[in-house]
C-alpha cells in the first residue's frame, strides 16, 4: 500500500468486510511475529456501536481473527474515553471484555498509563507511554461529525492516546493545532476507518446513519480529507487538516489520491435513522 492509496470497501457485515479488505492490502507483509500490535478504537463514551459513537466490535473481531490466522498473537486493544467517562465501562458496554476473553487479547486503559512530553517546533504534547511503545499501531476511528471540529476521523482519534489533563489543554487551545501536532509525533502504521455506522452530526452518537463502508489508508491527512469531502466539506475548511498538512503529517490533496473501491456501493446508505438531521448521508 502506498501513501496516496485509499481503499474503500462496502458491506454491512463488519467482520467479513474488514477481512476482505485486509486480504487485499495484505497487512501480514508488514508484520512479524515479535511485533507488539496495538488496536486503537474510538470508545469515547460507553455506548454500543449501533449508536453511531463507537468502533464496530464486529470489525475489531475481524481484524483480530485475520491477524491470528497468520500467527500474530501479540495484540493489545488500547483506548482512553473522554474526560469524565470510564474507559473500563466503555470496554464492557461495547463488548470488548468479551472480545478480550474470546481471543486472548489484552485491554489497556490509557488513563492509567504514564506519559512523556514530546516537543515539535514550538509545541509540546504529552503522550501516553503504551501507544509510543508499540511496534505497529492500527488506528480504528469511526467516521463521525463533531460539534467543534465538524468531523472526527483518523487524526482526531489519536486523542485517546493522551492523558486526561492533556485532553483538557487540547480543548482550551481549540483542538485543531494540538490534534495536528499530536499526529506529527504519534504515527499509526495503518488507519482503518469504521464507516459502517456513524453519527454524522455529533461525536457522542444518538443519530446513527448506516453508511456500510470501511476505508483504509496510510496517510491520515488524506483519509480525513476524503472523509470531509464525503460529508460535504472542503477539507481545508477543517482547520486541523490544513495544519497537519502544513507541518508534514500528510497530504490533503485529493487529486493525488489513488482511491480504490473494491466493490460496488449498491447497499451503501440504505437506511437513515432520522431523516430530519442536518447531515443525513454521505455525498
Amino acid at each position: 500500500m502506498n501513501e496516496n492509496d485509499i481503499y474503500v470497501i462496502y458491506g454491512s457485515n463488519g467482520k467479513e468486510t474488514v477481512k476482505n479488505l485486509l486480504k487485499t492490502i495484505k497487512i501480514e507483509n508488514e508484520l512479524n511475529k515479535d511485533m507488539l500490535i496495538g488496536l486503537k478504537p474510538n470508545l469515547v463514551v460507553a455506548k454500543v456501536p449501533e449508536s453511531g459513537a463507537t468502533t464496530s466490535t464486529d470489525m475489531i473481531c475481524g481484524i483480530i481473527e485475520y491477524l491470528k490466522d497468520f500467527g500474530f498473537n501479540n495484540i493489545v486493544i488500547l483506548e482512553s474515553s473522554w474526560v469524565g467517562e470510564s474507559t473500563k465501562k466503555a470496554f464492557k458496554v461495547c463488548g470488548y471484555d468479551k472480545i478480550s476473553k474470546k481471543y486472548n487479547v489484552s485491554l489497556f486503559d490509557n488513563k492509567e498509563d504514564s506519559f512523556h512530553i514530546y516537543n515539535v517546533d514550538d509545541f509540546s504534547v504529552s503522550i501516553c507511554d503504551k501507544p509510543m511503545s508499540l511496534n505497529y499501531l492500527i488506528n480504528l476511528p469511526v467516521l463521525k461529525g463533531h460539534c467543534q471540529t465538524r468531523i472526527t476521523c483518523a487524526l482526531k482519534n489519536m486523542k485517546g492516546c493522551i492523558p486526561d489533563k492533556e485532553k483538557r489543554r487540547f480543548h482550551s487551545l481549540g483542538l485543531h493545532k494540538p490534534i495536528a501536532y499530536l499526529n506529527k509525533i504519534l504515527r499509526p502504521s495503518l488507519h482503518i476507518v469504521d464507516g459502517l455506522i456513524g453519527d454524522l452530526d455529533f461525536e457522542e452518537g444518538g443519530n446513527p446513519v448506516e453508511m456500510n463502508r470501511i476505508i483504509a489508508g496510510k496517510d491520515p491527512v488524506l483519509i480525513d480529507s476524503y472523509a470531509a469531502e464525503l460529508m460535504g466539506y472542503n477539507p481545508y475548511d477543517i482547520e486541523y487538516i490544513k495544519i497537519a498538512e502544513s507541518i508534514g503529517v500528510g497530504s490533503a490533496d485529493l487529486q493525488k489520491a489513488n482511491i480504490i473501491e473494491l466493490n460496488s456501493d449498491d447497499i451503501a446508505q440504505t437506511h437513515f435513522t432520522n431523516p430530519g438531521r442536518k447531515v443525513q448521508y454521505l455525498i
